[in-house]
């Protein structure tokens, strides 16, 4: 065979190569799923981010027909859990959780960051959004925000406020208020949440900004005073308190949300069909009850959705991490 016939035959080929491959990818996109998804979460087991998934899972193999398992690959922040998501083939087997530490977040907290989500990951769902609370103790003897305003101007370096961890929403709501009030006041970082919400009880520090579902159960606490709530409306788990902006801080807004992200190679019909069965999930009764109890407000959204928020938002947590000096190497 001549040279000149040989690369006749490759360039008839090349197109019919083509048509092959698409009609094989057009037909495991429409066949998909074929086997067991895994949700990889990249926070602890029994945390608010892995109960949510555990949840969402078992009601998405329920409409896909296949095993959707959850995988905890737990660190820095989300990092090595993210980094994960990223690694594996982009076949829409392996997804993950995603939030505002691992979207909005660690952009501007890790000066180093080892991945790019926008370029890296795509959105598939939002899965929700908590408010934080703002409580103080009881003898502190405040019961507004312009009263711990006033208190903290007066007492300025006294006060103490704790949290989950530095670059935390908790953490970086506290710094936003310090910002907005133009007050002092010392961060303590505790391992977690919870730690924070039992030094607060145990009047180890002044103030918590924690996430509702966490709180809650400390609330009725008589130790435990709540003053205001982070969001831009009022929460409908206390449904009494009032937003930080309506007690004087215009503009201040700090939400903990919840999302679900893949490979950004993963065909888009795929992200498509999993957004779906997410939003299908979260319009079940059962699921909105729970996440009710939660205090986890239900937010079911187009697949881009979310990517639309965290590119809204980074410039606030930015700034709240900015004002903190919390910066990561």
């Amino acid at each position: 065979m001549s040279y000149s016939t040989s690369r006749l035959l490759r360039w008839l080929a090349a197109p019919l190569a083509a048509m092959l491959i698409g009609v094989i990818g057009g037909t495991a996109v429409a066949a998909y799923p074929e086997r067991a998804i895994t949700i990889i979460v990249p926070f602890n087991a029994g945390t608010t981010p892995d109960i949510l998934t555990r949840m969402l899972a078992d009601s998405m193999s329920r409409d896909l027909g296949q095993s959707v398992v959850v995988m905890n690959r737990v660190g820095a922040s989300g990092i090595i859990g993210t980094q994960a998501v990223i690694n594996a083939q982009p076949d829409g087997y392996t997804i993950g959780f995603a939030n505002a530490a691992t979207l909005a977040i660690n952009q501007s907290l890790y000066k180093k960051l080892s991945y790019d989500a926008d370029t890296q990951l795509q959105p598939v769902a939002e899965t929700g959004s908590v408010q934080n609370v703002l409580a103080v103790r009881t003898a502190l003897g405040v019961n507004s925000v312009a009263e711990l305003i006033a208190y903290a101007k007066a007492n300025p370096g006294k006060l103490t406020v704790g949290s989950g961890g530095n670059g935390t929403t908790g953490h970086l709501s506290a710094e936003m208020f310090k910002a907005m009030a133009g007050v002092s006041i010392m961060h303590v970082p505790y391992k977690g949440g919870l730690e924070a919400d039992l030094a607060l009880l145990r009047g180890e520090v002044d103030l918590v900004f924690e996430n509702v579902a966490s709180i809650l159960p400390y609330l009725s606490n008589p130790s435990v005073k709540p003053l205001a709530v982070t969001g831009t409306v009022r929460d409908f788990t206390l449904p009494e308190l009032p937003t930080m902006a309506e007690s004087g801080l215009k503009g201040y807004q700090a939400v903990a949300w919840t999302g679900f992200v893949a490979p950004a190679a993963v065909d888009k019909k795929i992200a498509d069909r999993l957004n779906q069965s997410v939003n299908k999930a979260l319009e079940t009764p059962e699921i909105q009850a729970r996440l009710k109890s939660m205090a986890i407000s239900v937010e079911p959204a187009p697949t881009d959705a979310l990517f639309k928020r965290a590119v809204r938002e980074r410039p606030i947590w930015a700034e709240a991490v900015r004002s903190s000096g919390a910066v990561v190497d």
